[in-house]
């Protein structure tokens, strides 16, 4: 299994988005279990050759699907994924906001069970495979997004799984030297430590096919969908989706909504969007869940809203 960069991808490539979906606690519990294979191969069966697999988003389990799956089917995987970020539904993606069909999109669970979606936009399509996903058991593989290298190179945010491992080495190496890992993190990414402190409290519940929630730590209260969406001081904002809201246990270990527990101790580390994001369109994809949030205000960026704290 090889990593390429987009820029080595031809433009005449085909390429296609693999991805698990469903309940981050589900899908911890559970790991892969061949639904990423069939998925693909359903996809393989209808548009024939493909050339490379490339993430959906920068994820605590979907950065290493597409990685897992190219390295069975022998693949080249795609330094770059969709998001630069985590993201709880299809259509939050550049791939969308670049102008890429989401259709076909081919559904697996671990049994062999698959359908196979044409939809009319990438939000039915979300909707769509979100129950079908319920009825596989909180747990599916996903491939979609098929394209051209031409489309990828100018819709995907770049080297990310590169980021990825540089983030991974400064926190062993950080570890391994008793220096601060959190400040080794913030250098990485070049992120804002939005606070940190002992987890005082955490809700849950299961809607439409998402794990939703809060987490109340230090101060501050940290709305998630899957993934992490706003983090609240008060009744005001401090970071929002599309920049990233990320969790960093205090010992160094990188943190999924389906790790925190009450009276584990974290940092809240928020980071930039890719600028491929920063457009009112990229925001306007989160605008229903900040509603269901109670914000009905307009994408303000981190580094603009981090003064202000």
């Amino acid at each position: 299994m090889e990593i390429i960069t987009p820029e080595e991808v031809s433009d005449s490539a085909r390429i296609v988005v693999s991805a698990e979906m469903g309940s981050p606690a589900v899908l911890l519990k559970e790991g892969w279990k061949g639904e990423e294979v069939h998925s693909f191969e359903r996809m393989e069966n209808l548009i024939g050759k493909i050339d490379h697999i490339a993430p959906v988003e920068t994820g605590g389990l979907n950065s290493f699907t597409p990685i897992h799956n190219a390295a069975i089917k022998n693949l080249p995987v795609i330094d770059g994924d969709g998001a630069g970020r985590a993201i709880p539904e299809l259509e939050q993606t550049t791939f969308h906001l670049g102008g890429v069909r989401v259709e076909p999109i081919c559904l697996a669970d671990s049994k062999g069970n698959s359908a196979i979606l044409y939809p009319k936009s990438a939000k039915t399509g979300e909707e769509a495979a979100r129950a079908i996903t319920t009825v596989y058991g909180m747990a599916a593989g996903i491939t979609c997004y098929p394209m051209s290298g031409r489309q990828l190179k100018s819709t995907i945010v770049p080297r990310t799984l590169s980021l990825n491992e540089r983030v991974g080495k400064a926190l062993r190496e950080a570890k391994a030297s008793g220096e601060n890992v959190v400040e080794a993190a913030l250098k990485v990414t070049n992120g804002y430590l939005l606070t940190k402190g002992k987890i005082k409290k955490k809700t849950e519940e299961v809607r439409g096919g998402f794990d939703c929630g809060k987490v109340y730590v230090g101060d501050m209260v940290v709305d998630y969908k899957n993934e992490n969406i706003m983090i609240w001081k008060g009744n005001k904002p401090i970071a929002m989706a599309p920049d990233s809201i990320c969790w960093l246990g205090l010992d160094g270990k990188p943190l999924t909504n389906a790790d925190i527990s009450e009276e584990i101790e974290v940092a809240v580390i928020g980071k930039k969007a890719h600028e491929r994001w920063r457009r009112e369109e990229g925001f306007n994809l989160f605008k229903h869940i900040f509603k269901i949030l109670g914000y009905d205000g307009e994408y303000e960026p981190i580094d603009e809203l981090i003064e202000r704290v």
